[in-house]
């Protein structure tokens, strides 16, 4: 059937009940355009729970479409899910120190802005938009829906299935096992998981030593290059990665030794013991866990060995160097 050119465009929008109504898209009459919803690259994904009908967005773009919900949720009003897209996830941020809001939250008396606990103290409970007093009405519908919204984890495309509050998604991501390390072989840009870069790095990489980590402290010897700015070293049981690095300074080669793994995770004991004739030089220290290495920036000065020009070989600059590692 053919439609005027001044018949508003008519769309079909279901309702509770099966009902329909009739609902103008654009007026020619009018001239006014109604509001449409827009999108944004920056938006966020927001679980939240509900007690109605669940509005999705169809892959054609159709916004606004309404399911109708199963029979016991509808029943029982409660138990079902919606999926709230956040144009601006900096909604659920306090305005004022841009961290994650968490309850309780208080608006201010008149005008309704918003602060977490923390800025009210230190707004001296001075509204920083209009002045007026903040800090002793809550405001219970933001509450409400920051209590009650979820958002997966960042690491989701590592293997992380997490979703947690909103408020607490930096302090899972903190502790996240899923954290991407990067591999430690040089101009190798894989990042994964922990777990996933120790396959990754047995099928494509070969490292200086393979070892056993063993509880009877035996240990295993290395071959040193003056230049070496790392050498990497993997357990074969577990495919942990543990790097031996290697700076080089005025005073001698500054050498320590770090796991890679989530910073959170907890290091392994370990000694190094150099020889140079009489003279035997030993450090016992705990790897540092970090999940990418600093090739270029010096090691922490705690934990370092530091190893004299003279004991490398004067010839072809090589060192042996004993390591043993063993869990904490």
């Amino acid at each position: 059937m053919e439609r005027r050119l001044n018949q508003p465009l008519i769309s079909k929008r279901k309702i509770y009940g099966s009902a329909y109504e009739d609902e103008p898209l654009i007026s020619k009459r009018s001239g006014f355009d109604w509001p449409t919803k827009r999108r944004s690259s920056s938006a966020s994904t927001i679980y939240s729970r509900s007690i109605g009908a669940r509005e999705e967005d169809d892959d054609d773009g159709n916004e606004g479409r309404y399911n109708e919900p199963s029979s016991a949720g509808y029943q029982q009003g409660h138990g079902s899910n919606i999926v709230v897209t956040l144009t601006e996830p900096s909604l659920l941020d306090c305005p004022i120190c841009f961290e994650p809001l968490a309850i309780p939250v208080f608006q201010c008396d008149q005008n309704g802005h918003i602060s977490c606990s923390s800025c009210c103290a230190k707004i001296n409970n001075k509204c920083p938009s209009c002045s007026c007093p903040i800090g002793s009405n809550r405001c219970r519908a933001v509450e409400k829906f920051v209590e009650s919204s979820t958002t997966p984890c960042q690491n989701t495309k590592y293997g992380c299935n997490t979703s947690v509050t909103y408020h607490k998604k930096f302090e899972h991501e903190k502790t996240c096992v899923y954290m991407p390390c990067l591999c430690p072989y040089f101009g190798c840009m894989f990042v994964s998981s922990a777990k996933e870069l120790y396959k990754h790095f047995s099928t494509y990489h070969v490292a200086r030593v393979v070892f056993v980590l063993e509880d009877d402290f035996r240990s295993f010897s290395i071959t040193l290059r003056k230049t070496d700015r790392f050498i990497v070293l993997q357990e074969k049981d577990d495919g942990m990665l543990f790097v031996v690095n290697n700076f080089v300074t005025l005073p001698g080669n500054f050498v320590t030794l770090s796991c890679v793994q989530p910073s959170f995770m907890e290091g392994y004991n370990y000694y190094l013991v150099v020889k140079h004739k009489e003279t035997t030089l030993k450090l016992r220290s705990v790897t540092k866990s970090t999940p990418r290495l600093k090739k270029y920036s010096p090691p922490d000065s705690t934990s370092l060995l530091l190893i004299p020009h003279g004991f490398f070989d004067s010839n072809d600059h090589l060192l042996e160097m004993e390591i043993c590692i063993w869990r904490k």
